[in-house]
């Protein structure tokens, strides 16, 4: 017993110090739910709600965005963490080692379960002394309780998702679709009265029973001892069935590979064809500079669509918001204060968020996979110039971009009855535009940060930060005179205005406004001259210095100098 312990804590430590050395986990798992917290709270005003015992709204916003912690640090961390390890195949070579099954599994459990409250803890810090949030310490054995079985229970689903996960794409996207999709029918990001069928899909998942048990034990008006059975019941039975189907999927895995080892498929016919076309020259000479940049952009593109997450975040995800934000704030009659209909302003914002996420976020990601990878490395020893890579990487964005466009619209215009107004062109313009800038900012994260995981961290952390005050997931609402000023000096402001202004139900003509249109190409021009300044076939780690050491440091030519190791 001593003996299993030891290696469970081992295994646990092991998984810590990945933690520890992969800034996106931790800025996702910490960071982001404080932030949410941060801005949401600063947004709404933390007002006294009762002045006899001074409780504030924070009160009920940091037990929600603690939940929120909670999935994130769990759920989405470890379904993407295993399924990478399952699928460069470290996972194998766990699998053909002494370590059983079990300390594999519970490492990971247990590192989650640190990391989960670790996140908890640092968001209700900051409400206690920021915000005024109120402990109730009477309570607090059974908030303990919540947590642990929660977290527990999400790490088991996320490494189920992973487990079962055909590829480690699909994991992203399930492990990111599941908790954000979740979020908005568990009264999380919307507290809005829910139509009974969605909320009743809600209560079906643990999400909503976590949120509920932990506001309600920070409720200083509801009378409790804070522990909730039915709550932890649905949220036990859950993670129980996730650590079963996960232990299944991973001895699945090794039998097929023990299986596997003696046979070698032979490649298919379709295989060898594709080979064989590949082979053959395809043209003579050398392509001209549009060319190339049109086979960069269509090679972009390939990588995007054979990506279950890009896919499903730059495209299927704006169409998903558009239905549920519509579904939850009225079913497609509500308005806002301005009579403008909530469809028609959804459909327009959920376009540019689409565009936005592709440029930024997918599109560099994968440069920056590339860049890690080598392949960048590989290309400096051809004939093709950075310009085609990064021209090519634009266009396939803008290409996305009007797809994302044409299913949302192809998708509200029959369902909710959404107007596409004569000044349409101007809208494309507008999209065009705004995603070419937006493709150049993102190359330019990328060819500035020093790792895959960085590049994701600082524009994904960026994107989502700037929605909120951009119109995009906060519409209408008066902003503190600081923070609006701020919002519109970057360019996604920008550019859900000036679309929406483009895509307005009773727009005619060319709608262009030159104030808009004016910060989006100069923020454009500026994330070109960056990216081509800082572009390289290596991460910035690994460049070399242009400073020669001074003789007396330089070392002998016979002594090995180690070569020095980066993390991704």
């Amino acid at each position: 017993m001593t003996a299993d312990l030891s290696r469970l804590g081992r295994q646990v430590r092991h998984d810590l110090t990945g933690i520890a050395r992969t800034p996106v986990v931790l800025f996702f798992a910490v960071a982001f739910p404080l932030g949410f917290f941060l801005v949401i709270s600063s947004f709404v005003g933390n007002e006294t709600i009762d002045f006899r015992s001074g409780v504030r709204l924070a009160q009920f916003l940091a037990p929600a965005f603690a939940s929120f912690g909670i999935a994130m640090a769990t759920f989405s961390f470890l379904a993407i963490g295993f399924a990478e390890i399952r699928f460069n195949g470290v996972l194998r070579r766990f699998t053909g080692s002494p370590l059983p099954t079990w300390a594999l599994l519970g490492g990971r459990i247990g590192a989650g379960t640190i990391l989960a409250f670790a996140s908890v803890v640092l968001l209700l810090v900051v409400g206690v002394v920021f915000f005024d949030v109120q402990v109730l310490w009477a309570r607090l054995p059974g908030v303990v309780v919540t947590v642990a079985v929660t977290a527990v229970s999400f790490s088991a689903l996320g490494l189920a998702i992973a487990a079962l996960a055909p590829s480690m794409q699909a994991a992203t996207a399930l492990a990111n679709g599941i908790a954000i999709g979740l979020a908005f029918v568990s009264d999380l990001f919307v507290v809005a009265e829910l139509p009974r069928w969605l909320d009743t899909i809600g209560w079906v998942f643990p999400l909503k029973h976590v949120v509920n048990a932990l506001g309600d034990a920070f409720n200083p008006f509801v009378d409790t001892t804070g522990f909730f059975p039915d709550h932890l019941a649905v949220i036990a039975a859950w993670g129980v069935a996730g650590g079963l189907l996960a232990a299944w999927a991973i001895r699945r895995d090794a039998r097929r590979a023990e299986a596997g080892r003696s046979r070698v498929a032979a490649p298919s016919p379709a295989a060898v064809r594709r080979h064989r076309a590949d082979a053959r020259p395809r043209r003579s000479g050398r392509p001209s500079q549009p060319a190339l940049v049109v086979d960069q952009a269509r090679h972009a593109l390939t990588s995007q669509l054979r990506d279950w997450s890009s896919v499903f975040f730059g495209i299927a995800f704006p169409v998903l918001l558009v239905l549920l934000l519509t579904t939850v704030f009225g079913g497609g009659e509500g308005t806002t204060t301005d009579g403008v209909r909530l469809a028609q302003l959804f459909s327009a914002t959920m376009t540019v968020y689409g565009a936005a996420l592709v440029a930024v976020v997918n599109l560099p990601q994968t440069l920056a996979e590339k860049r890690q990878a080598g392949v960048l490395k590989r290309w400096q020893g051809t004939p093709l110039p950075a310009g085609a890579v990064l021209g090519g990487q634009a266009a396939a964005a803008v290409v996305l971009a009007l797809v994302t466009m044409l299913l949302v619209y192809g998708l509200s215009v029959p369902v909710y009855d959404v107007v596409v107004p004569p000044s349409w062109p101007s809208a494309v313009v507008v999209l065009v535009l705004s995603t070419a800038s937006f493709a150049a900012i993102g190359m330019a994260v990328v060819t500035s940060t020093r790792s895959t995981q960085s590049a994701l961290a600082v524009s994904l952390g960026s994107l989502i930060t700037l929605s909120f005050f951009s119109d995009i997931f906060i519409v209408g609402a008066d902003f503190p005179p600081w923070l609006d000023a701020l919002s519109w000096v970057f360019p996604l402001r920008h550019a859900v205005n000036a679309f929406e202004a483009a895509m307005a139900a009773d727009a005619t003509g060319w709608v262009l406004d030159p104030g808009h249109l004016a910060v989006i190409v100069a923020w454009g021009v500026v994330g070109a001259l960056v990216a081509a300044w800082r572009f390289s076939p290596e991460p910035a780690a690994r460049r070399p210095s242009s400073r020669r050491a001074a003789p007396e440091e330089e070392e002998p030519a016979s002594s090995p100098v180690p070569a020095v190791r980066t993390r991704a």
